[in-house]
C-alpha cells in the first residue's frame, strides 16, 4: 500500500510521523517534569540513643531528609546503596573528598558568595560590580550564576510565588541555614556509607548546630535561611525538584509533629 504512494505523499506522512513523535515526547517530558508532592512522614527509628542536642542538629536538614524518607532521630541515612549514590553524585565518597568538600563547607560554603555579592550589590554602584567580581573571585562560574539569579530577583520572586518569603530584606538572612543544613546531610549519608566514624560524623553535626544557632535564634529564621539557599544552590535543576521541597518545606515548618515544632531552638 505505501508502495503506491506519490511522493508527496511520503512527506505528507512523514511530516505526521514528525508531529506524532513531538507531541508524544512533549507530553512525557512535561509529565516527567511534574513535581511529586510528598506528605511528610517523620520516620523514627526504635532504639535511637541521640540525645536531644543531636536531635536538633540532625533536624537541621528536615525538609530534604524528608525528600528522601530518612528517619528524623538517627545517625544512620536510609541505607548505604541509596547513601552512595547521592555521595558519588558529589564525588564525595571517599574520605579525602569527603573532607575536601565538608571542610570548605565549615569555612566557606555557599555563603561565601552570597555574603559577598549580596553587601556588594547593596554597597557599590551596578558598573563597579563586574570588576570587583573578577577581582574576588576571577572566572568562578558558579559565583557569576549567584550573580546572575541576585540581579534578576530569580529566585526571591520564586520564594514570593510560594508563600515562602514575604519581605525583600528577608533576604538579609543570608545562607549560612543552608550550609549548615548541607553539612549534617553529608555527614549522616557519609557515615551510613563507612567513609567516616560515628565520632567524626557528630563532630561535623556540631559544628552545623553551632554555626545555625550562631546566626539564628529560631526555627523560623533558620528555615527562612534554609529554604533561601536551597533556592539559590538549585536553579540549574528543574523546577519541578524545587517544588517538592518547598511542599515538604511547609509542612516541615506547620506539622506539630514536625522536629521543627517538638524540639525547642536553644537559647545559645
Amino acid at each position: 500500500m505505501l508502495q503506491n504512494l506519490p511522493w508527496y505523499g511520503y512527506v505528507i506522512l512523514a511530516i505526521g510521523i514528525i508531529s506524532y513523535a513531538y507531541k508524544y515526547f512533549k507530553t512525557a517530558k512535561e509529565g516527567h517534569d511534574e513535581a511529586d508532592l510528598k506528605k511528610v512522614k517523620f520516620k523514627t527509628s526504635e532504639g535511637s540513643t541521640l540525645t536531644r542536642e543531636q536531635q536538633f542538629a540532625i533536624a537541621l536538614y528536615t525538609p530534604i531528609a524528608e525528600w528522601w524518607g530518612a528517619d528524623t532521630n538517627a545517625l544512620t541515612f536510609l541505607n548505604p546503596k541509596s547513601a552512595n549514590r547521592y555521595l558519588k553524585r558529589w564525588r564525595i565518597d571517599t574520605k579525602e573528598g569527603y573532607w575536601d568538600l565538608t571542610e570548605y563547607f565549615m569555612k566557606d560554603g555557599r555563603r561565601w558568595y552570597y555574603n559577598f555579592i549580596y553587601n556588594m550589590m547593596n554597597t557599590l554602584p551596578e558598573e563597579d560590580w563586574e570588576k570587583v567580581m573578577k577581582d574576588y573571585f576571577g572566572d568562578n562560574e558558579r559565583a557569576f550564576n549567584y550573580l546572575k539569579v541576585l540581579t534578576s530577583n530569580k529566585a526571591l520572586n520564586e520564594l514570593k510565588q510560594n508563600g515562602l518569603l514575604t519581605f525583600d530584606n528577608e533576604m538579609d538572612l543570608g545562607i549560612a541555614g543552608y550550609d549548615a543544613a548541607i553539612l549534617v546531610g553529608h555527614a549522616r549519608k557519609a557515615y551510613t556509607t563507612g567513609v567516616i566514624t560515628e565520632e567524626e560524623a557528630f563532630k561535623v553535626i556540631k559544628f552545623a548546630r553551632e554555626l545555625a544557632i550562631h546566626h539564628f535564634s529560631s526555627w523560623e529564621e533558620f528555615g527562612k535561611s534554609f529554604v533561601l539557599g536551597f533556592a539559590f544552590d538549585q536553579q540549574h535543576r528543574e523546577r519541578s525538584y524545587r517544588e517538592e521541597i518547598y511542599h515538604l518545606y511547609k509542612q516541615v515548618l506547620k506539622n506539630p509533629v514536625s522536629p521543627w515544632n517538638t524540639i525547642n531552638w536553644p537559647n545559645s
